[in-house]
This record gives structure tokens, sequence and C-alpha cells, in this order.
């Protein structure tokens, strides 16, 4: 016993100790660097910008640079273009982050919104599977965007196809994973779901039995940011034909869950889902490139 004191006492001279050496240093308002912007980088202009726009005001990293971190190395990619990542960060800024802003206030996308933003020049291609993946999310904090190599800025449909429906469909994954969807979401038309084989129906197939996408009807979860993603960024025509194609039985059934996701949205996240179409479609119809690919949209 009279050991075990000693040693005791030994730990809390040392703790003391520590503390006293502690009390010398000079401590920084935070533990993290002011700035992550390497000024010997051949990207510095870009670098900084993104460190303004998207880093400072949003809370998140912008990566355009391939790192094998975070990245699937059993799959085939190559870089994006820093071309093309440019004009992606400026196109985001315009037709997602402000959009958010206008919509859920500005401090919605710092609080909630994901902290790593991803771009990867070419798709997961899974030959075996015969799928092609073009986004993903990861554990609620990072949205990888994958074939931007190929984007098209003058092509609205493909950036929503590629890009912007991507972004709708991983946020929508994180914010589902802090507050569940309704459970009876998924008992609409449970037998219809095909977690191994959804691939092999088209979207007419998946429309006709109230999926607004093959991918949609592959699991609960899916179909529920799928349904999401689509009325958001499709036109109201677009969405309109999506019904037309389902036929009433399966547009009864879109329409059924799409009223679940705009309640779930409005009630848990304080978000007007159409508000937000309609922003979005205000915005893609009267793309003013100039402004868009001027120096960014906090100097509004």
């Amino acid at each position: 016993m009279k050991k075990i004191f000693q040693f005791i006492l030994l730990g809390l001279g040392v703790l003391v100790a520590g503390l006293a050496a502690c009390s010398k240093d000079e401590f920084t308002d935070t533990i993290f660097v002011d700035s992550q912007v390497d000024t010997t980088s051949y990207t510095y202009q870009f670098d900084q910008w993104l460190n303004k726009y998207f880093t400072e005001p949003y809370n998140v990293e912008f990566i355009y640079k391939l790192d094998d971190n975070g990245t699937d190395i059993s799959y085939n990619i190559v870089p994006v273009s820093i071309g093309k990542a440019d004009t992606l960060a400026h196109l985001a800024l315009y037709l997602w982050y402000d959009v958010y802003d206008s919509i859920a206030g500005k401090d919605f996308l710092p609080l909630y919104g994901p902290k790593k933003l991803k771009l990867i020049g070419s798709s997961m291609i899974n030959a075996a599977q015969g799928t092609e993946k073009l986004g993903y999310a990861e554990g609620g904090i990072q949205i990888t965007l994958l074939k931007i190599n190929l984007m098209e800025t003058d092509n609205m449909d493909q950036l929503n196809e590629y890009i912007f429906k991507t972004m709708h469909h991983e946020f929508g994954h994180i914010l589902h994973q802090q507050k569940a969807y309704p459970k009876e979401f998924g008992l609409i038309n449970p037998s219809d779901y095909n977690p191994s084989r959804w691939q092999d129906r088209t979207d007419k197939e998946a429309r006709q039995l109230g999926f607004v996408t093959a991918y949609g009807s592959s699991q609960t979860r899916e179909d529920f940011v799928e349904t999401i993603a689509n009325y958001i960024v499709k036109s109201d025509a677009q969405w309109q034909e999506v019904l037309d194609e389902a036929g009433p039985k399966g547009a009864a059934i879109i329409n059924q869950k799409l009223e679940i996701c705009k309640t779930w949205l409005e009630e848990k996240w304080d978000i007007d889902l159409v508000a937000m179409h309609n922003e979005v479609q205000r915005r893609q119809q009267n793309l003013d490139w100039d402004m868009i690919m001027s120096l960014g949209f906090l100097d509004k």
C-alpha cells in the first residue's frame, strides 16, 4: 500500500509539472491553421479564391487535386482539370450554395452542409454490375462528384444529371442521416424495390411502379433522396413528363412520396421544397455567365 501511495504521489507530481509547463505555452484561439492555401503552389490564386468563397463562409474544403486518401482505389479514375474545377466552383456557388442561403438561411450550410466537396474527372464504372457512379457521400462529411471533365457548361440537362442532381441527392443523404425520414415512405410500395437488379429497369418502367428513376427503385433511402433531387432540378415541364411517363398509378405514388418529402424538409429542417425548386429553376433559366464567372457572389 505504501508503494502504491508513493506511485500516486509521483504521478500527481508529474501531472502538476506538466500543467505548469503548459501554462507557459502561448495558445492561439483555434487548433486549426489560419489558412490552408499554399503560397508556393502554381494554383495559388485559385486556391485563395476557394478559401475566400468556400472555406471561410461555408466551412467546406473544396478538393480538386487528386489524392488517394478517401478515394476508392478499386476504380480507375483521372483527376479533374483545373479549368473544369474553376467553372464548377462558380456554378456551385450560383446554383447550389447561394440557393440554400436564400431558402434555408446563411447559417444553414456552414452548420449542416458537407465539410468536404471533392471533384474527380471521371466516373466510377462497375463493369460487372453494369453501373456508373456519378457521386457519393461519406460519413455525413464529404460529397464526391465524378465525371467533371465531361461537363458541358452549355447543357443544363447534363449539368443537372451529372452534378447538381447528384449534389442534392448526396446532401439529402447527409440530412436524413441526422434526422431520419418517415418510415411510412418506404411502406408505400415496398415490394417493388429491387436492390440487386434495379439497373435492369428503364426509368420509364421504374416510374410506372412509382419511382422517379430506376436507381430510386433500388432501396428506400435512394428513392427518398432521388425524389427530392429530381424535383428540385427538373423544370415544371420535365417533372410533368416524369408523371406522364409514370401513368396514373405510378404518378399517384410519386406525388404521395413527394408530399412526404416536402413535409419532412419543412418540419425537420425548415426548408420549403417548392420554394427551393422555384429558385433553382429561376436561376437555371437566367444564367448570366459573365456574372457567374466574375469574382464571386459574396460581394453582391
